[in-house]
């Protein structure tokens, strides 16, 4: 591509305030997408003459005989990347090479995507492809690119043309294993990269279905309350009663399934939860090498690695749970496990983040994420003693609350490593630390060890929560499930404790009474 028509491009992507890409082609499955809403939230990138009910943002093509289309339709794309040699609206226009993919390009169509060129291949998925990742570079952002329109298969031809339909699919099939070859190696090579097809191929991210109703989640949410919002109202609720924050630890129970995601946050909500929280961890940065590889069996693979990247919440999915706790009035949190994730997290409406008992002994980084971060912060003390406590008080606690946990690492935890009287100390931290808020993160069995923590003084109580037992999945053996009532009859404990424990000032009740009549004499 020529320098200029580069440049042109990088300014059209920096202009733009969409922050998702959607290719377009032209399978019958189109036809079932909800367009009219899909230009709101992506920057749209069309490929040769896909008809849509709006302007794409780019055509791509190289075909001659499509500008006598477009001419027809008035050119209503608002800019065409196409072969400099073509005769296009000025004003439109982008010109680049094209280069014909002959079966020598096939082989070194992989290495395309490794170098600056940039020039119009004859499967033009291909070269959108690469614009969207320049597209990443130009917003230096994680970036989602969904695929549309591209079945790969054809039930019926033209009448008259010459190549007939089997040729035509054996020619989308190639296309096809290109695609799905070329997109496991961008993934894995970039895993800043969401690639997401939706179909209803064994490949694909989403079902129609399942895009469409991301799309109605993305227009309710400009009429939604903030998930900040949300929150602060439970702060108020919190600093005028004596009531408990119960936080549902979702974990990686969800495992990466959006479905599956929705349903826990729906029961969840049902069960009386005050609080959703997630994990967020660069799987890249997190693990060395040696742990990716150690064996791990799963639905995703035999490798630590196939699990970690299989469970962990993409972009859309954060969006999602966004989106479903501010439609359910739930706020939302997650622990944050690495620098990475936390520069995530700070691009969301995160009003609180974790720093969970995994990562105590990564100080700087605890200390750097404190000193950056302007929300609350949830600290659990799994695995630690005295010395760090004097870290937190020393390094952590600021001008704002600071829930502090106590916990045992340990899944189940015994009865003998609750340690309850650990919640009352931390109650007790408050005469000098106003701003400390007790907690108990628990990991021993049933409600009991929470029952006793709120009654040691425990303002937050965290449980970890399942959808059914997957015994592959990390804590599945101390979580409560959501489907047969176990987290509801645990948060209906917890609510029981919060009215036993009442509060300070003794009074009496209406409903107390004297056996005997009073009698001062004294005999």
């Amino acid at each position: 591509m020529m320098e200029n028509s580069l440049d042109q491009i990088k300014h059209i992507f920096s202009e733009s305030n969409k922050n998702k890409v959607a290719i377009v082609g032209k399978g019958t499955s189109l036809e079932q997408i909800n367009l009219v809403e899909l230009e709101k939230d992506y920057f749209v990138i069309a490929l040769n003459d896909v008809d849509l009910p709006f302007a794409a943002d780019i055509t791509v093509f190289y075909k001659p005989q499509l500008v006598q289309t477009f001419v027809e339709g008035g050119f209503s794309s608002r800019y065409y990347l196409a072969p400099k040699s073509l005769e296009l609206p000025s004003g439109k226009h982008i010109p680049a090479e094209y280069v014909s993919l002959d079966q020598e390009g096939l082989e070194r169509v992989y290495s395309y995507f490794y170098t600056p060129d940039f020039y119009i291949l004859d499967f033009t998925l291909l070269s959108a492809i690469k614009l969207s990742m320049l597209f990443q570079k130009v917003k230096d952002n994680l970036l989602e690119t969904v695929f549309l329109g591209f079945d790969f298969f054809i039930d019926s031809v033209n009448k008259g043309d010459v190549l007939g339909l089997e040729y035509r699919n054996a020619h989308l099939k190639t296309q096809e294993s290109i695609f799905i070859t070329l997109r496991k190696d961008l993934e894995f090579k970039n895993p800043d990269l969401r690639f997401s097809h939706v179909g209803n191929k064994k490949y694909s991210k989403f079902t129609i279905d399942q895009f469409n109703a991301s799309l109605e989640h993305n227009l309710l949410s400009k009429d939604l309350p903030t998930n900040s919002v949300i929150y602060g109202k439970l702060l108020e609720k919190l600093n005028s009663s004596n009531h408990v924050i119960v936080v549902a630890e979702f974990t990686n129970n969800h495992i990466g399934d959006r479905n599956r995601l929705l349903k826990m946050i729906e029961l969840a909500v049902e069960a009386g939860a005050d609080m959703i929280k997630v994990q967020k961890r660069d799987v890249n940065t997190f693990y060395t090498e040696e742990e990716l590889a150690s064996p791990y069996s799963s639905p995703f693979g035999e490798t630590l690695a196939d699990y970690r990247f299989g469970v962990e919440l993409t972009d859309d999915m954060f969006e999602l749970l966004d989106v479903e706790c501010r439609k359910r009035n739930i706020p939302w949190f997650a622990s944050v496990l690495d620098w990475n994730s936390y520069l995530h997290m700070e691009k969301l409406d995160c009003p609180m983040v974790k720093l969970p008992s995994t990562i105590s002994n990564h100080r700087n980084y605890l200390k750097k994420v404190a000193q950056h971060f302007k929300g609350e912060l949830v600290v659990s003390t799994g695995f630690t003693e005295q010395s760090y406590e004097d870290f937190v008080l020393d390094n952590l606690v600021n001008d704002r609350k600071l829930f502090l946990l106590q916990c045992t690492s340990s899944y189940p935890t015994p009865p003998e490593g609750c340690q309850i009287s650990v919640v009352r100390h931390y109650e007790q931290l408050r005469e000098k630390h106003a701003n400390i808020v007790p907690g108990y993160s628990s990991h021993d069995l049933g409600s009991i060890g929470c029952m006793m923590a709120v009654a040691a003084g425990a303002r937050m109580v965290e449980k970890h929560v399942k959808l059914g037992d997957l015994d592959w999945v990390h804590f599945d053996s101390v979580a409560l499930d959501l489907y047969n009532d176990q987290f509801k009859n645990f948060v209906a404990d917890i609510r029981k404790a919060e009215i036993m424990c009442g509060n300070k000032e003794k009074v009496v009740h209406s409903f107390e009474h004297h056996k005997y009549k009073a009698n001062d004499n004294v005999n």
